[in-house]
């Protein structure tokens, strides 16, 4: 198990160098400043309406799964790209520590990315309306959504050098258009299951104001989104060291 935070560490280093730790974070902070710009004062009527689409919109149906995209494909993708990953397994670590270790880096550096953002986008809310109660919610429900992001993306960014292609096409394709308009797919929208978490926490008002498109059959819930985000992870260990251990890396 000693060897899971120094994989983890090493990746993070490896997959978020400062230039793109900083690019990155101009991303997810957009959602804030536009906030802060577009939002009026606390009466007026179109102000949560805004917010709320902004945060459907923005945070979470673009730059949370962007962000965890960018980062987890990275994560084995990287070592598979520079022929380093060979290092890691001729070392005495069972190659499910590996996939966990590399399954957790990704989420870690989103992490690090996303929670300055979401605090930031509830930090603008409160300035411009005097609500506070959002920070807390965007930053756990964040933390889920890119928890999920990242189980699908670092397995897919081993196995296929397209891996952000495909990536972007799972988001922008399916998420968007296809589980957007057909509410019976909602179930297999990643962001949705983060913001399923954030709806639970705040007032009913921002669910009603985003419709079925935010949710469709997705009860709200914390509880239920951290079973989820858990049950993914668990599953996406399991096929990335199975991928590992059928491929001859060393």
């Amino acid at each position: 198990m000693i060897a899971v935070p120094t994989i983890v560490q090493a990746t993070v280093g490896q997959i978020l160098p400062v230039r793109r730790f900083v690019g990155l974070l101009a991303l997810a902070a957009s959602p804030g400043v536009l906030v802060f710009l577009v939002t009026g004062r606390p009466d007026a009527e179109d102000s949560l309406d805004a917010f709320a689409g902004i945060t459907v919109g923005l945070f979470f149906g673009v730059v949370l799964p962007i962000v965890t995209l960018i980062l987890a494909t990275s994560s084995l993708g990287d070592e598979r790209r520079d022929s380093t990953l060979s290092f890691i397994v001729l070392k005495p670590i069972p190659r499910s520590m590996i996939a966990l270790a590399k399954i957790i880096a990704s989420l870690a550096a989103s992490a690090a990315v996303l929670i300055p953002g979401a605090v930031l986008l509830g930090v603008a809310r409160g300035v411009r309306n005097g609500e506070w109660e959002f920070i807390l919610p965007l930053v756990i429900s964040g933390v889920i959504g890119s928890a999920v992001y990242a189980s699908l993306f670092t397995p897919l960014g081993y196995l296929t050098q397209r891996a952000t292609l495909i990536g972007l096409a799972y988001v922008f394709l399916w998420e968007g258009a296809v589980s957007g308009a057909v509410t019976a797919l909602a179930t297999t929208s990643a962001w949705r299951i983060g913001f399923s978490a954030f709806a639970a926490m705040v007032p009913a008002e921002i669910t009603e104001l985003v419709g079925e498109f935010a949710l469709g059959p997705v009860a709200p819930g914390v509880g239920g989104a951290i079973v989820k985000a858990v049950a993914v992870i668990l599953v996406s260990s399991l096929l990335t060291t199975w991928i590992l251990q059928a491929r001859d890396l060393a």
